[in-house]
């Protein structure tokens, strides 16, 4: 579970999400001095059901900002895919479903990918970054606490339809592991350390 240290909340890595049905897969980031390249998404992964693509939308956040700054943004089909080729995202997660095994769990993940450089790296090299599914039910908001801005990629599984789209304002919906509603200004700032 995300930890709350001192009035604050840290974020763990999208490997240790442990929300039910939210899926994370690594992609290989592949870096050399002209770049780099990732696989985002694929036709064939399964348990993603990546053979289902309606729509590829990216999105770019400067610091500071926050989408859905003061409430959670839901989905009633749709599932979304979450990958950050380039930059540093904090994603909260929260379970709104009642029917969950994990109903109310809280969980705030830094999902980054390499740092935004234009010089490339000066020698090959491989790291990670993850894709992150949300399904239907579970409230996510996205923001950027970091010095350099983010690149997201977004994979859902449903063409954007606006009936499909919620809005829960964060101090309407109470956190039991906070005691109060989630707000970006408990989570914890300290910088990623180098490689994580």
């Amino acid at each position: 579970m995300t930890s709350h240290d001192g009035g604050t909340v840290r974020p763990v890595l999208p490997d240790e999400i442990r929300i039910e049905g939210v899926v994370v897969l690594a992609r290989a980031v592949h870096q050399d001095p002209r770049g780099l390249l990732v696989e985002t998404m694929r036709a064939d992964d399964q348990t993603i059901d990546g053979g289902r693509f309606r729509m590829t939308y990216t999105s770019v956040t400067v610091p500071g900002e926050f989408r859905d700054k003061d409430r959670w943004h839901l989905h009633a089909r749709q599932t979304d895919r979450f990958v950050v080729p380039l930059g540093e995202m904090i994603l909260a997660l929260h379970d709104g479903r009642a029917q969950s095994p994990t109903a109310h769990r809280l969980e705030v993940v830094r999902m980054a990918g390499p740092p935004i450089d234009t010089a490339g790296h000066p020698t090959k090299r491989d790291t990670t970054t993850f894709l992150v599914t949300i399904p239907p039910g579970v409230h996510h908001c996205i923001g950027n606490i970091s010095q350099a801005p983010f690149v997201l990629q977004n994979f859902p599984t449903e063409y954007f339809d606006a009936s499909d789209e919620g809005r829960v304002p964060f101090d309407t919906l109470p956190i039991p592991s906070l005691g109060r509603g989630f707000s970006w200004d408990l989570v914890d700032r300290t910088p990623a350390s180098p490689g994580a």
